[in-house]
């Protein structure tokens, strides 16, 4: 969005200091002064470990146009500064001003797994009727969602926004601050449990989302979740429901397609997607519903799903070798592991199935036993299976009856040494053990 430093001012409480002039205009935000680019605007956000302070020689350095600042500052010629309290409390202020100027459709999904899949179905389906802006990348966080705001344009009537949730109030300042009218909660899972004291918290704190849209909305819910009936209760929107065995919109005649992705049907609907997977139906599902409220009809939202993409997410890539990696390597959880296991298993298989699996991270007191349940299913799904050595990692290799690499390289070579042409290979594991880089290896 192109703001000029009088509606900054104004939409941030700030007082300006020096630089430019009030009709100036800026079009670029950023909270990470490695991506300032020439004229943007940099907030110097207060971290728990870190001060963005700290980084405004470098953002000046990158060619920053304005610093947003809770301290003057040394600058350079014609870089402005705009002094407030608060710089997050100016963040999230030029986001809704942002969003009250555009007035677009707000759509938000959140939930344990599925969510960026699910962003992109919903923003595909909305794009038959809409002009979608939609979160880039993972940008689902505090710094992401507001900067996505920013990124709105006139033109646009319809946002799709991922909200991600470590702690509990995370979903609830994000809610407060896009104000969307439809939510998505994919599921509840157990993924982030370490900052919980239980599931049932973890629940509550993702039905933040539900709890905060209006009368006037939607919440569309998973009915083959277990907490359907709690976050049912927790909205005073509307409630659309999806899943296999119940639900509004119910997946029929599912079946996997030999080429890849799937086939079912809903309401009478055929739909055909390219991604992997039973869970990816049920992600399809709450994007149509989603659209179908917002007016894009059901048979009309079913036929823009068929294009739709996701890197990282169970994406084949054919490897010199022969076989296909399957890359599922940027995150994993107790719930996106059996899942991704279960799409392999689903598929008509030509060669053998094979898997270098990681660590699942962040599951607090249900590690151990987490990791043990993972590997019981990997040893039923997968031929050969090798797991790069970690904290938990021996629980899961144990359980798996696999065989433990001391490192990416050992991975690399373990599957060159096993997998043959006509095999399929998971790569799957937390995003901090970075199997991203085996599959870059074996795929280059």
């Amino acid at each position: 969005m192109r703001l000029t430093l009088l509606e900054i001012l104004g939409a941030t409480g700030g007082g300006q200091i020096g630089g430019t002039h009030v009709g100036n205009v800026f079009s670029t935000f950023h909270t990470d002064s490695r991506e300032v680019v020439h004229g943007g605007v940099f907030f110097a956000l207060k971290g728990a470990e870190m001060d963005g302070h700290d980084f405004i020689p470098d953002a000046i350095k990158r060619g920053a146009g304005l610093l947003i600042v809770e301290r003057k500052m040394e600058s350079a010629p014609g870089v402005g500064q705009v002094l407030v309290e608060n710089a997050w409390d100016a963040l999230f202020a030029l986001a809704a001003f942002t969003r009250d100027k555009v007035r677009p459709l707000v759509v938000a999904v959140t939930g344990s797994n599925g969510k960026t899949s699910t962003k992109e179905m919903v923003a595909a389906a909305l794009g038959r009727r809409y002009n979608v802006l939609r979160t880039s990348g993972n940008l689902n966080t505090e710094t992401g969602v507001p900067l996505t705001m920013l990124s709105l344009e006139p033109e646009h009537t319809a946002l799709v926004l991922e909200m991600g949730m470590q702690r509990p109030g995370d979903i609830g300042r994000l809610v407060e601050l896009a104000q969307p009218s439809i939510g998505i909660i994919t599921n509840i899972g157990i993924v982030h449990i370490e900052f919980f004291a239980s599931q049932d918290e973890l629940a509550a704190s993702k039905g933040e989302l539900v709890k905060g849209l209006p009368e006037s909305g939607l919440a569309v819910l998973n009915a083959d979740d277990k907490y359907f009936e709690a976050l049912s209760g927790m909205t005073p929107a509307g409630i659309a429901s999806f899943g296999f065995t119940a639900g509004d919109y119910r997946a029929e005649n599912y079946r996997a397609a030999p080429e890849g992705g799937s086939t079912f049907s809903v309401r009478g609907n055929e739909v055909r997607l390219g991604l992997e997977g039973r869970h990816q139906a049920l992600n399809a599902l709450a994007a149509l519903a989603a659209a179908d409220f917002a007016g894009v009809p059901l048979e009309v939202g079913a036929e823009s799903l068929s294009e739709v993409a996701v890197d990282h997410r169970l994406q084949e890539i054919k490897a010199p070798a022969g076989f296909v990696v399957v890359d599922d390597a940027y995150n994993a959880s107790p719930e996106s592991m059996l899942a991704a296991f279960a799409a392999m298993s689903d598929r008509p298989r030509g060669g053998r199935l094979l898997a270098v699996l990681g660590e699942m991270r962040e599951l607090g007191g249900l590690a151990d036993e987490s990791h043990r349940v993972v590997g019981m299913h990997a040893a039923k799904v997968f031929d050969a299976v090798c797991v790069l050595d970690g904290e938990r990692a021996r629980i899961l290799a144990e359980a798996a009856g696999a065989e433990i690499v001391p490192n990416r390289a050992e991975a690399v070579l373990w599957v060159r040494r096993n997998a043959q042409e006509g095999d399929r290979v998971l790569i799957k594991g937390s995003h901090g053990v970075r199997l991203d880089e085996v599959v870059k290896e074996l795929t280059r």
